[in-house]
């Protein structure tokens, strides 16, 4: 019997059953679609009261209806970086009532499955390391009309929605920096060579140094891979045979590498070899020296995404935003 059971788990089906309309004649007045006689409505919605039924997401997507929801698709969340830029997209979800689903793992077929079932009012994706890799998601999502953000990239040749930081213009920066204290023999460690952060990254820096009329081939160029441990052992191949006055890392924990290893080899960050990186990461204040860093807006690149997705979802902004957030240059003891 329905009274015997408890009122959290009450369905649409229930309901259904207690008053005698159909699931998707419920749904429109859960919904409040109309096209529901007066007294048709009267009646399901003392239904839904008499029996404690609390429609969630599923129910108020079945006959097309808003969920409020958002999946945010990350190809991972243990860095800080994530972290922070969640902080920001709960934020302003948490202020205009809308809820998050997170998927990292096999991001791409969640994201399908959350679409087929109807779960979901739109996407934030952060981090593709190849946006060519999920083209194939991108365009099933413009196809099917589902409101998406790219945060951090872009798809070339493509007028998608996307915020990103500006890379460019953060490296020239740092670059203008390096040339203004005279330093010469410089090695610039970048990211992957598929991860369009890092080459942003790489062109700004060369960028930079051009116009201060230094020759960008007289850099040393080692690529990393983002981690701590690449950043030492590019310290230590090039260090052994080259004279280093500068290093600009492409992200701060390969900068922290770099330092571990000057450290363990007796040299002195600034005075033997001066260090930069990039991320404003939230040891980089910490370390011995400070480390000299761009600071990328992160937190509020998540508060300014989730408050355009939102926009979006109620039709007050065209899907086409193109965003570009200015950076800041970081000065600290290292550099």
């Amino acid at each position: 019997m329905i009274n015997d059971r408890s009122k959290d788990n009450i369905t649409i089906e229930d309901v259904a059953k207690y008053c005698g309309y159909s699931r998707a004649t419920i749904s429109r007045v859960i919904n409040k679609e109309g096209n529901v006689k007066p007294l048709t409505a009267e009646k399901i919605e003392s239904a839904i009261k008499e029996l404690g039924y609390k429609p969630n997401a599923n129910a108020r997507a079945l006959s097309g209806g808003k969920t409020k929801t958002i999946a945010v698709l990350l190809s991972e969340i243990w860095r800080p970086y994530y972290s922070t830029l969640l902080g920001g997209l709960e934020e302003v979800a948490s202020e205009k009532n809308y809820y998050i689903i997170v998927r990292t793992k096999n991001y791409k077929k969640a994201a399908l499955d959350l679409l087929k079932e109807n779960r979901i009012d739109g996407f934030i994706i952060r981090n593709m390391k190849d946006p060519a890799d999920d083209i194939e998601l991108i365009r099933k999502l413009d196809k099917h009309n589902v409101p998406f953000i790219l945060i951090g990239n872009s798809v070339s040749g493509q007028n998608y929605p996307s915020i990103k930081i500006d890379n460019v213009g953060g490296a020239r920066e740092m670059a203008h920096h390096f040339v203004e204290h005279n330093f010469k023999k410089i090695l610039f460690i970048s990211g992957p060579a598929n991860n369009v952060d890092s080459n942003d990254r790489a062109y700004g820096f060369k960028l930079g140094l051009t116009e201060k009329g230094m020759d960008p081939n007289l850099v040393i160029n080692a690529e990393g891979d983002y981690s701590k441990k690449s950043g030492y052992e590019i310290a230590k191949a090039i260090f052994a045979d080259n004279k280093v006055d500068a290093v600009f890392a492409a992200n701060d924990r390969m900068a922290l590498g770099v330092l571990l290893y000057v450290k363990e080899n007796n040299m002195k960050v600034p005075d033997d070899v001066a260090l930069a990186g990039f991320d404003d990461s939230f040891f980089s204040e910490y370390l011995s020296p400070p480390l000299t860093t761009v600071k990328p807006p992160i937190y509020e690149m998540g508060t300014i995404a989730m408050e355009n997705m939102i926009l979006m979802l109620e039709g007050s902004i065209l899907r086409k935003l193109k965003i570009i957030l200015p950076t800041q240059l970081i000065i600290r003891e290292s550099c």
